[in-house]
């Protein structure tokens, strides 16, 4: 009886507030709940790809989301880096398989399936775009110049001493082979490259920054503009290049997080000039992705994000450029203090951060 007696609370509250706390869950919320019991489960609307946008969308964030994509599951979750909660989504068939995110970039997904399968993925529209195939094995990192949606996209991807270059709008659908000639010998691989006006910025492993310009013309070229700015790094150095506006940022972290130094390219210069702070921005880093976008709300302001989790709490890790320390959110309080990244986890799944795009 005490089972019973449990179980009616349920039902003590009337169905169209049941209705409305539905029309408030996401995708895999609502099923969940829609599982509690029997009357809930009834046919009541069936689910679109147009409902789960709309839910989704009332949770808009005043920050990029950390999207993790759980292959085994079919589940896609994001974490408001803020606050830590959690929302989750089932992924469309195509993402299903052996994925690899090669970057995230006005909230599109560049992806591959198995060795050469290409695609756009924007996972808040289930918008899916295909690109012609192209063999990743040998490729190091893709960028996008413009969102997808723009007629002068292009997807540029770097292997070696080749580019190779898509153009979204042009038929027909195929991939330019562009070659790059060295005087010395060449970058390891290009990473976190970035489109600033009508040149294409790229960060080669060694911290090196290149431009290219003119890509896919006759006169395209590409110059070694500077090289990595000294470092307090007494380790390994893992480098990040951002833009934000016209200004090139590079961030340079200590193999374990021991230091975080931050630098603007001068562009009439050509050079690296050290900076203290962010001011109103803020920087996202993860394998992919290295995003810098103005805060919406004051306690985010100044910070670096890393798609790192604190061992403890399970709550997102942000460098302060305030403080030069590690710490989490707790609401919008700061906790936690770290002087490196022990005491934090990584994920195994692919993710990126993505910038809310509904369009």
């Amino acid at each position: 009886m005490a089972n019973q007696h449990d179980e009616s609370y349920l039902f003590n509250i009337p169905f169209h507030v049941l209705e409305m706390i539905m029309e408030f869950c996401v995708d895999i919320d609502y099923v969940n709940f829609r599982a509690t019991c029997k009357q809930l489960t009834a046919p009541v609307t069936r689910w679109s790809n147009r409902a789960s946008i709309t839910r989704l969308r009332r949770y808009s964030l005043v920050s990029p989301w950390l999207m993790v994509l759980d292959k085994d599951q079919g589940v896609i979750t994001f974490t408001d880096p803020m606050f830590g909660d959690q929302y989750s989504i089932r992924s469309p068939t195509e993402l299903k398989g052996d994925l690899q995110i090669w970057c995230s970039m006005y909230g599109w997904l560049l992806m591959s399936k198995g060795t050469e399968s290409m695609m756009l993925f924007n996972p808040f529209t289930s918008d899916i775009r295909k690109l012609p195939n192209l063999e990743v094995d040998f490729l190091d990192s893709f960028c996008l110049s413009t969102p997808p949606s723009s007629p002068d996209c292009m997807v540029v991807g770097f292997g070696g001493c080749v580019v190779f270059v898509h153009f979204i709008a042009r038929e027909p659908a195929t991939w330019l082979r562009l070659g790059l000639e060295f005087d010395g010998d060449a970058p390891s691989f290009f990473r976190f490259s970035t489109s600033c006006g009508q040149d294409l910025y790229a960060l080669s492993s060694e911290g090196q920054l290149s431009v290219f310009t003119n890509i896919c013309k006759e006169d395209y070229s590409w110059v070694e503009v500077e090289v990595a700015p000294t470092s307090c790094c007494r380790t390994l150095a893992q480098y990040f290049l951002a833009k934000h506006d016209q200004d090139i940022l590079l961030v340079i972290v200590e193999e374990f997080g021991e230091s975080v130094e931050l630098f603007k390219l001068n562009l009439y210069a050509k050079k690296w000039e050290k900076i203290d702070g962010l001011g109103k921005h803020m920087i996202y880093i993860c394998g992919t992705t290295c995003l810098c976008i103005e805060a919406k709300i004051p306690e985010m302001e100044n910070k670096i994000f890393f798609a790192l989790l604190h061992s403890k709490n399970g709550k997102i890790v942000f460098y302060s450029l305030d403080t030069c320390r590690y710490h989490t959110f707790s609401g919008k309080s700061v906790v936690e203090s770290l002087e490196s990244f022990f005491g934090t986890k990584q994920y195994l799944h692919p993710h990126a951060w993505i910038e809310p795009n509904y369009s």
